[in-house]
């Protein structure tokens, strides 16, 4: 079976790491794919997308997280407390978005944003693993600017509860910190950058690893070739 490569991309809240890993998928002409491993896995398990992306990343149930005063919401979504109603968390649905992950990339080139995709695609030839992050004070700003949360203070909150979440669930399915460089091939900073800036890096290090061809010259931006006659 052809295994196709593939780019997964790790983001901290209100980076802009959603829209890197599009930009990178639509320049490379490859798909993307972020909400979709969701969809996916809320067909196969019969609940709703909504339903399965509030226990996302997280490494234990509801009342395991409350003995360990750990009940902050999904880390890619504002500050949400679980409902005691709501099924809880267990590894199957980091293992079912592990599969489903596993099947996109045989089928296509890939573009893979969050949902450990890292970890789940871990030691797989032809692939890319790349994390985004940014200044705190950055992303609080970013997620205000952006209409994700409605004043500075609520959008303090979200990046510290979904940056302990993450780094919760991270070492709970891999043991490993979700910041050691030595898990990425790429590590990005967007606050010293810009979002063009680091998806055109994402690019260039997939083309230079030979995971997507260089770019084609265009002809017509071409200089004219020199004939050998004398120029003014």
């Amino acid at each position: 079976m052809t295994e196709h490569p593939a780019i997964t991309v790790s983001r901290s809240l209100g980076c802009g790491g959603t829209e890197i890993g599009f930009r990178v998928a639509r320049e490379l002409g490859w798909h993307f794919c972020d909400r979709r491993i969701l969809r996916l896995a809320a067909d196969a398990t019969g609940q709703s997308a909504a339903r399965l992306e509030a226990q996302e990343e997280h490494p234990c149930g509801f009342m395991e997280q409350m003995k360990n005063m750990f009940a902050f919401g999904s880390p890619e979504a504002p500050y949400t407390m679980p409902s005691l109603g709501m099924p809880l968390y267990s590894r199957d649905l980091f293992d079912l978005e592990r599969r489903l992950m596993l099947k996109m990339v045989r089928h296509a080139p890939s573009v893979l944003v969050g949902r450990g995709g890292f970890v789940a695609l871990k030691g797989r030839p032809d692939t890319l693993h790349v994390s985004i992050d940014a200044d705190p004070a950055w992303r609080i700003q970013s997620l205000v600017a952006r209409g994700k949360a409605p004043d500075l203070d609520a959008a303090r909150k979200a990046v510290a509860a979904s940056d302990r979440a993450r780094a919760a669930f991270i070492r709970a399915i891999a043991g490993v910190d979700w910041h050691d460089p030595r898990v990425f091939h790429l590590m990005l900073d967007v606050s010293s950058s810009s979002i063009v800036a680091c998806a055109a890096a994402v690019v260039a290090e997939a083309r230079a690893r030979g995971l997507a061809p260089m770019p084609t010259p265009d002809p017509a931006s071409a200089p004219p070739a020199f004939d050998g006659s004398p120029r003014g």
